[in-house]
């Protein structure tokens, strides 16, 4: 992973530097001061990584260690773009490598000299993602995709604006909101180069967007009936997953990931956990009865897994949701239905049958709850009345 970006050896004539070993943490860099000297912090947690902090206060991740009988240092990156945790495992990376009689140093010094492409820094990126943004998957795709087949053997220091935007527009003609997210995404991967002082202006800055229009297609009255059929007719564990995101309104992602521990079936009481949750904070939602009735006949067929819906290899939470979706859509003879259109229906419904807007959010799960669940159970009466009765109007009770 580790996407080395600058180099050094020890030389006779140094400046005077401080050096201390403490186990690093985000509290303790923080606290780490600009002096006179050269400042550098070991960590004892991984062997040879250290933290620089210069005497302008700039802070900088670097490996250590000697290597043909001289000290090298090797320039993992600033902090905070690089994170503690993708600094470490680029020091384990490269501890690697040495370990395996590989010269680490000697490699990364041919990458700088024939220039680094996007490519080779994509890695470092992508270990960046991950740490800060749970979508990460999405970017993934978005570079193996469209980006990687166009920029990914440029030279970053050679990538321009015109290569941004016609990468923007050609992808724009078909799928303009995507075009739009592959420009935020460009601009992103580019900051950070910048961050990591390989550019000094971001080529993909301000591109032209596309115009955005707000989707409103929800699932129409006469869709119901063969979409639930459809639905029933792709057996499990699909059915239950979009019957349940039916009788919820919830988002796809916590649906997949929805766990046991989560779940208060006596109280009708679901919490999603903040790791989980789109605002990062805890929600707690209301479950109606046909949401129930599903979670008890999931519940007869647990087999220990912490997952309402266990990935079919038997490893973490289900995926492929896309898949079954299409599938389920052909089946119906429905078109231009996206799974988070159900949810869109949902609250639509509610809308129409008078609810207010705190109890749309509420049902929903829009936002926070962040009291007891004497609370939630007060505010989330109201809003489960409303859910079932929109849930009744949506399923007009075709529900087993």
């Amino acid at each position: 992973m580790a996407t080395v970006l600058a180099f050094s050896s020890a030389q006779a004539r140094r400046p005077r530097v401080g050096v201390t070993r403490i186990k690093l943490t985000e509290q303790r860099i923080a606290s780490l001061k600009a002096s006179r000297h050269l400042q550098y912090a070991y960590d004892t947690v991984t062997p040879g990584l250290a933290i620089r902090t210069g005497r302008t206060g700039v802070q900088t991740f670097v490996f250590v260690k000697k290597m043909h009988g001289k000290t090298q240092r090797v320039t993992l990156g600033r902090y905070p773009a690089l994170s503690l945790a993708a600094a470490r495992q680029a020091a384990a990376a490269i501890a690697g490598e040495l370990a395996m009689g590989k010269d680490p140093v000697a490699q990364r010094k041919a990458l700088r000299k024939r220039k680094m492409t996007l490519g080779d820094f994509w890695p470092q990126y992508l270990a960046h993602l991950k740490n800060q943004n749970r979508t990460w998957r999405r970017d993934e795709e978005r570079w193996k995709q469209q980006v990687s087949p166009r920029l990914g053997r440029k030279a970053i220091e050679d990538i321009s604006r015109v290569d941004c935007q016609s990468l923007v527009d050609g992808v724009g003609t078909k799928h303009p909101i995507a075009a739009n997210r592959i420009a935020a995404f460009l601009s992103a991967i580019l900051n950070f180069a910048m961050r990591s002082d390989l550019l000094s202006v971001n080529p993909a800055k301000h591109l032209r967007r596309f115009r955005e229009n707000a989707r409103s297609r929800i699932v129409k009255s006469d869709e119901l009936p063969v979409l639930l059929d459809a639905i029933r007719a792709e057996g499990q564990p699909w059915s239950d997953i979009f019957l349940l995101l039916l009788f919820t309104g919830a988002r796809r992602g916590s649906i997949a990931t929805m766990r046991w521990q989560d779940l208060d079936l006596p109280s009708a009481l679901w919490t999603i956990p903040a790791e989980i949750a789109k605002n990062r904070t805890a929600t707690t939602m209301p479950l109606t009865g046909p949401a129930i009735e599903v979670l008890l006949r999931r519940q007869t067929m647990r087999a220990g897994e912490p997952w309402v819906f266990p990935g079919l290899t038997g490893v973490g939470p289900i995926v492929g949701l896309p898949k079954a979706w299409l599938r389920i859509l052909s089946r119906a003879g429905i078109s231009d239905l996206r799974i988070h259109d159900i949810r869109r229906s949902v609250g639509t419904a509610l809308a129409r049958r008078g609810a207010s807007p705190h109890i749309i959010a509420t049902g929903l799960g829009h936002r926070s709850i962040a009291s007891a669940k004497a609370y939630v159970r007060l505010a989330g009466e109201d809003a489960r009345q409303a859910l079932g009765d929109a849930v009744a109007t949506l399923t007009s009770g075709a529900t087993n």
